[in-house]
């Protein structure tokens, strides 16, 4: 399977491959091949608009960057921010849903390429 390159930026929720930005997800919310976002770190933070923005490519393209990532924990457990450490792969994915109440989910179709 080839091998391309992934660029970003900070605070960026995408990652340029071949000329496509696509959001990027989070290793961290993987479960097997089910992905789960509750996006509970962005409540009352008015990043609807950033979070509509991702959600939408998604269902656009049915692709993600999957990444790597240092989570920050609060007290209480709860992810509170991301650093991202490495890209891992785009996939193609599949059955894409997303509400405010519950957050976004998807599951892992086929990994199209690795990612540097």
């Amino acid at each position: 399977m080839e091998t391309k390159k992934a660029m970003g930026r900070q605070g960026w929720w995408f990652a340029e491959v071949d000329g496509e930005a696509l959001a990027c997800a989070h290793k961290h919310w993987l479960k097997g091949r089910t992905y789960h976002d509750p996006f509970e770190r962005h409540k009352g933070k008015n990043n609807q608009a950033r979070i509509d923005e991702a959600v939408n490519a998604i269902k656009d393209t049915k692709k993600v960057v999957l990444t790597n990532d240092k989570a920050t924990l609060n007290a209480n457990g709860i992810v509170t921010a991301f650093e991202r450490t490495g890209y891992i792969a785009v996939f193609e994915v599949a059955d894409i849903s997303y509400s405010v109440d519950d957050g976004l989910r998807f599951r892992l179709a086929e990994r199209l390429c690795h990612l540097e």
